[in-house]
């Protein structure tokens, strides 16, 4: 609670500071990295390991400590820093974004990554999500005009084509927000079964 203040205070005073507009996510970002002096130093290891694993920049690194907005009743915080040991987890993901997802559908945003446990619960998700071991990732397109139906059409093909070699955990739920884990080869539709998957099974 104390931590969540010292960020309130951060992006408060950069609020005052430029009252002519709402402040950008990357203002949102610093605030809560100044709020605590640890983030910094653990955000730049953070980016190290993403260089190493051959997969910095293909999302803002800031988005992979986003937290999920689906319920705001149980944010506490703009940010969160997945534990140190699980940073190496999110990279198979990320490729499969680089590699598959983004040639076929352009640039995302993430909007769910790693879930700590009361969080997790708060959202009623599955107590063996992918997302508490940092290993899936929620995007939504960054060109507004995709629909749902291109957004089907887009992902469906690299399911089938790619999905078993590269361990594709795929979901699509309502509107254009989708998942994707390369922690399991399997498909599910916006009220988490398979039944509902647009693509069919493989």
């Amino acid at each position: 609670m104390r931590q969540a203040r010292r960020w309130i205070s951060a992006l408060g005073a950069i609020v005052l500071a430029s009252c002519s507009s709402p402040p950008t996510e990357e203002e949102v970002f610093q605030a809560w990295l100044a709020a605590d002096s640890r983030r910094a130093a653990a955000f730049t290891r953070f980016e190290a390991s993403l260089e190493r694993e051959g997969v910095l920049g293909v999302v803002p690194s800031r988005q992979l400590w986003f937290v999920d907005r689906l319920q705001p009743r149980c944010v506490t915080a703009p940010y969160v820093a997945p534990p140190e040991e699980a940073w190496t987890n999110i990279a198979p993901a990320l490729r499969i974004i680089r590699d598959h997802v983004e040639p076929a559908i352009g640039a995302v945003r993430v909007v769910s990554g790693y879930r700590e446990e009361a969080f997790n619960a708060c959202l009623h998700a599955a107590t063996r999500s992918a997302h508490r071991g940092y290993h899936a990732l929620d995007l939504v397109p960054e060109d507004r005009r995709v629909t749902r139906a291109q957004l089907i059409a887009a992902l469906c093909p690299i399911y089938a084509r790619d999905g078993r070699r590269t361990h594709l955990g795929l979901g699509i739920y309502a509107g254009v927000r989708f998942h994707i884990d390369a922690h399991g080869y399997r498909g599910w539709g916006n009220d988490y079964h398979a039944t509902t998957f647009p693509c069919g099974q493989g």
